[in-house]
C-alpha cells in the first residue's frame, strides 16, 4: 500500500465524515455480514474493495460511493439478494426510529450467546439482560416489594408471600417475577425510543402477553423472538457448556437440579408465544438460529420501509 511517490502507505479516507475517518475493511466486513453472509466471505469482499480502491488510486471516497461499490461487489461475488439486503440495512437510519430486538426463552436455551452474536452482526452496541434489570430493581426497591424479584426465574416460587392454591407454584412464582421485571424492561424501551438508540434485550422475563408491544410500534421497530430447546437432553448439554464457558461461575448442577421446572416454564412461554403470534425458534444449531433471526429482522425492516413508501 505504497503511495505514488513511495513516501509511505496511502490511507483511504471516508471524505464526507467530519474528521475524515479512515476506511476500515474490518468495519466494512462487519456491515456486509449483517446480510447473512459468513464472515470469511464478507471479509474477502471487503478486502477486494480495498484492493480495488487502492489500485484505482481512490484515496478519498464518500460513504454513498462506498456503499454503491459494496453493493456491486456483493452482487458479483455473492448474489443480488445479499446486495439488496446490504443496501436495505444501510438505509435503516432513514426510518428515524430505533430497532428494539427482544429475545425471550427459558433459562439455558442460548439467549445471551445469540444476543451477543446478533449485536456484532447488526452493529447494535447495547445489550441488556433482564437478569441485570432484576438485580438493579432489587437494589433500589423497598424490601417489602422485592420478594418476587428474589431468586432465579425457575425458583421464584420459593419467595411467594402466600402459598398457591389450585395453581402450579413454579409458574405462579415465575409470573409474579415477570410482572415485576417487565416494568424495568418497558422503562428501557421508552429510554431507547427517546434517545433513538438500537438495543437488544434478552432474558427469561421477555414473555409474550406481559409486554404490550403494540403501543411502542409507532416509535420503534420491535422484533420479538422466543428461543426454545425442545429436546431435554440437548437442553441439559447447554448447561454443561455454560459451566465451561463461565469457568464454573454458573455450575451445571445448580441448573440440572431445576431442569424440570425450567422445562415447565419453557412450555408456558411457548404456549403464550403461540397465543400472541410471536415466532418461536428452535435452537438446534446456533448458526441456523442466527440466520433465521437475521432474516426475520430484515423482513421487519423491509415491511417498515414499505409503510413509509405508501
Amino acid at each position: 500500500m505504497k503511495s505514488d511517490s513511495g513516501t509511505g502507505p496511502k490511507v483511504i479516507v471516508i471524505s464526507d465524515k467530519k474528521v475524515g475517518l479512515p476506511f476500515s475493511k474490518g468495519i466494512l466486513a462487519s456491515s456486509i455480514s449483517v446480510t447473512g453472509l459468513d464472515i470469511v466471505t464478507a471479509y474477502k469482499i471487503a478486502l477486494d474493495i480495498q484492493e480495488y480502491l487502492l489500485s484505482s488510486k481512490r484515496y478519498s471516497i464518500s460513504l454513498g460511493e462506498l456503499r454503491s461499490c459494496a453493493f456491486r461487489f456483493i452482487k458479483d461475488e455473492a448474489n443480488l439478494e445479499y446486495a439488496e439486503k446490504y443496501l436495505l440495512w444501510q438505509s435503516v437510519g432513514k426510518l428515524n426510529k430505533p430497532i428494539v430486538v427482544l429475545i425471550g426463552g427459558a433459562t439455558g436455551v442460548g439467549k445471551s450467546t445469540i444476543a451477543t452474536i446478533l449485536s456484532n452482526r447488526l452493529n447494535i452496541t447495547r445489550i441488556v439482560s433482564t437478569d441485570a434489570i432484576r438485580e438493579v430493581m432489587r437494589a433500589s426497591v423497598s424490601d417489602k416489594l422485592i420478594r418476587p424479584l428474589r431468586g432465579s426465574s425457575y425458583n421464584a416460587y420459593k419467595n411467594l408471600v402466600l402459598p398457591p392454591s389450585g395453581v402450579n407454584p413454579v409458574l405462579l412464582g415465575f409470573r409474579e417475577q415477570v410482572m415485576a421485571v417487565i416494568v424495568g424492561v418497558e422503562a428501557i424501551i421508552r429510554r431507547s425510543i427517546e434517545e433513538k438508540t438500537d438495543i437488544i434485550i434478552e432474558g427469561a422475563h421477555i414473555v409474550p402477553g406481559y409486554l404490550n408491544i403494540n403501543k411502542y410500534l409507532p416509535d420503534a421497530l420491535i422484533q420479538n423472538f422466543i428461543i426454545s430447546v425442545p429436546d431435554k437432553e440437548t437442553h441439559r448439554e447447554h448447561f454443561s457448556k455454560r459451566t465451561f464457558e463461565t469457568q464454573g461461575s454458573r455450575p451445571v448442577q445448580r441448573y440440572i437440579k431445576h431442569l424440570d421446572e425450567i422445562r415447565k416454564i419453557q412450555n408456558y412461554i411457548k404456549k403464550l408465544a403461540k397465543e400472541n403470534g410471536i415466532k418461536v425458534i428452535n435452537n438446534y444449531d446456533l448458526d441456523n438460529t442466527i440466520n433465521k433471526i437475521l432474516e426475520l429482522v430484515f423482513q421487519g425492516v423491509k415491511k417498515e420501509f414499505s409503510k413509509v413508501r405508501m
